[in-house]
């Protein structure tokens, strides 16, 4: 039997009046099973808070009773605390666009496996030998540039649109296998690993270096927990905070595993390239801090411009044009010799 340290906390934050976050820390079917859970309810919307708390009991009553391979019920879970918030949305207009984000795993350190289930912007991490490794991607445009390298991960937690989120728990109704909505994968957990869930209000206010610095304190895991979240409310706390962090203590005599870590297996699509475009009505706004405003103000300016060149582009005279025995076309016959290939021509 292997026991972890299991520490999870959320806290407001500087500027929210109510925290819409949520977290579990739950035995499951034996003394080494543990589900940790964190989400996020989407504010802005009425019914965040009440979307995460759905999605909480929804998920830890499926998960109540083993029946069969544990990743398979993990999907599963996370499809049926979906359908129960969109049930309930349809039920009360007041809580018609409620929804949350999350991200839940199930630890096993007997059998050393890790499975997990995720989709929005929050997020799991794996610590090991001193390295925190990031094994969720964010559902968002943002997110998607970071892990292409196209975004720092400065640029990333500045980014006026980086809370828009291209999926979300309880919008839309789901089945297990839909492609395009839950990303879940099963990586090795081994003697020395940590875990850290968290939601955006942690990584919009502490960089990797930064929490790296926390989790290699010599610090209990309930006192890391305060401690990153202090510092993210020290560094503005613009956002709820949730953190959830895991230990699997090495055994005493040993030392931490040094065997090459097996390649974390991921489904359902989060290996696919980033899209191209994505269409404004998948996009779901969280709660934007004001410091946003300058971002929206640039959108509105390039869209003045855009609308600019197209009267420029249509309004400046044609010029004419050589027929084939050296005269000059007038304008109209100019501009009716371009009619056959305008069609063709996107403008942006």
């Amino acid at each position: 039997m292997t026991s972890l340290r299991i520490a999870g906390k959320t806290d407001v934050g500087q500027h929210r009046q109510d925290n819409q976050d949520t977290f579990v820390t739950l035995p499951l079917w034996s003394d080494h099973d543990v589900l940790l859970v964190v989400i996020d309810g989407v504010g802005g919307y009425a019914g965040g808070a009440q979307a995460a708390a759905l999605a909480k009991d929804s998920i830890v009553q499926y998960m109540a009773a083993p029946t069969g391979d544990t990743l398979t019920m993990l999907r599963e879970a996370v499809v049926h605390a979906n359908n129960q918030i969109v049930r309930q949305r349809q039920q009360d207009p007041a809580l018609a666009r409620m929804c949350c984000v999350l991200t839940a795993a199930v630890a096993d350190p007997d059998a050393g496996r890790l499975l997990f289930v995720h989709v929005g912007d929050t997020r799991l991490y794996r610590f090991r030998h001193q390295q925190l490794e990031k094994l969720t991607r964010d559902h968002s445009m943002v997110g998607l540039r970071e892990d292409a390298n196209q975004l720092s991960e400065r640029e990333a937690m500045s980014h006026p649109r980086r809370n828009e989120i291209l999926r979300d728990v309880g919008s839309m109704a789901h089945r297990v296998d839909d492609p395009d909505f839950l990303e879940s994968g099963e990586t090795d957990f081994l003697p020395g690993d940590g875990l850290l869930l968290c939601s955006d209000g942690l990584t919009d206010m502490l960089n990797r270096a930064e929490v790296t610095d926390v989790l290699t304190q010599p610090l209990s895991v309930e006192e890391q927990v305060v401690e990153l979240i202090r510092q993210a409310n020290e560094q503005g706390g613009h956002d709820n905070i949730t953190v959830v962090l895991a230990q699997y203590p090495v055994p005493s005599g040993e030392v931490p595993n040094e065997v090459t870590p097996k390649p974390t297996t991921i489904k359902a699509g989060i290996t696919q390239p980033m899209p191209a475009s994505i269409p404004v009505a998948n996009l779901v706004s969280k709660p934007t801090p004001a410091r946003n405003l300058n971002g929206k103000l640039v959108l509105l300016l390039l869209a003045l411009l855009l609308v600019v060149a197209v009267w420029w582009q249509y309004a400046t005279p044609a010029p004419a044009k050589p027929n084939a025995t050296g005269s000059t076309l007038s304008d109209s016959s100019a501009r009716a010799d371009t009619s056959n290939y305008s069609d063709s021509v996107r403008t942006p």
